[in-house]
């Protein structure tokens, strides 16, 4: 279980307390391109793919913005921990569920709250503190349990590794094209999208920039319009290279066991 798949538990989460609410329902380790032995600079896919974060980054702040299920948090996968906060909007009921989960070494705990829920009722009860989860009753595979050699949570390997073509448009700056058709189960284009994209999923153009020292900065995919959904982007953002606090274990004062009502919620 990684980072992208939590938001699949997410969307599942809000489609249970909409349900309740009485509302309408609703990546893997990287491998870089070997270093080259010339003196020449790398071409502009091995660029790319060399500036992935790995299990020797360190901690780096990451954005994933999709127009569905935003997410930010803190990542050091040399530490082997990661934070992760998901938005999800209900467009019928109208609230707003917030899920955060943070992961360490074999441990992870969950926070769930919602705004906006003026006027309903039927919404869970929660406590405001990091809840620690127990593996043995978390019953879906969408919920992080612990920490799994994830070094990506943008996913950005999945696109750079599909390029079609790429050109450096200037220093640190990058544009060409992905085979989305090539992502495998990733969260950056939802099947049913990829089918009805048809033979344009095999050309979309992306961007993506570098920092200096070579590091991934951003990444965008802009994902065409197709059936009777319009065009929009897949958003990644890493910042703040070793200057990102590394996400540690709540004090004692501020977790609890998760309670009855949280895992009905994220094993609906």
């Amino acid at each position: 279980m990684n980072v992208s798949e939590a938001r699949l538990a997410g969307l599942g989460v809000l489609l249970a307390v909409s349900v309740a609410a009485g509302g309408c329902g609703v990546a893997d380790a990287v491998e870089d391109a070997a270093a080259p032995t010339s003196a020449k600079p790398l071409a502009p896919r091995d660029a790319l793919l060399k500036s992935l974060p790995d299990a020797s980054t360190g901690s780096f702040r990451f954005e994933v913005e999709d127009g569905e299920a935003p997410a930010e948090g803190e990542f050091d996968a040399s530490k082997q921990s990661y934070r992760v906060g998901f938005r999800y909007k209900e467009p019928d009921a109208g609230f707003t569920l917030h899920s955060d989960y943070l992961v360490v070494k074999k441990q992870s705990w969950i926070k769930i709250r919602f705004t906006g829920t003026e006027g309903l009722s039927g919404l869970p009860k929660l406590p405001k503190k990091w809840m620690l989860l127990d593996p043995a009753k978390v019953k879906t595979d969408d919920v992080p349990v612990a920490y799994d050699n994830e070094t990506d949570p943008g996913e950005a390997g999945v696109v750079l590794r599909a390029i079609v073509d790429v050109q450096q448009t200037s220093a640190g700056h990058f544009a060409g094209t992905t085979d989305l058709t090539q992502l495998g189960d990733s969260s950056v284009v939802e099947p049913a999208r990829l089918k009805a994209l048809g033979d344009k999923a095999k050309a979309v153009p992306f961007e993506a920039t570098v920092d200096g020292e070579g590091r991934l900065t951003s990444t965008v995919v802009r994902i065409p319009a197709a059936g009777k959904t319009k065009a929009s982007s897949y958003e990644i953002t890493y910042a703040d290279y070793g200057k990102t606090s590394t996400p540690a274990p709540p004090a004692a004062d501020e977790q609890q066991p998760a309670t009855k009502a949280a895992y009905e919620l994220i094993n609906a």
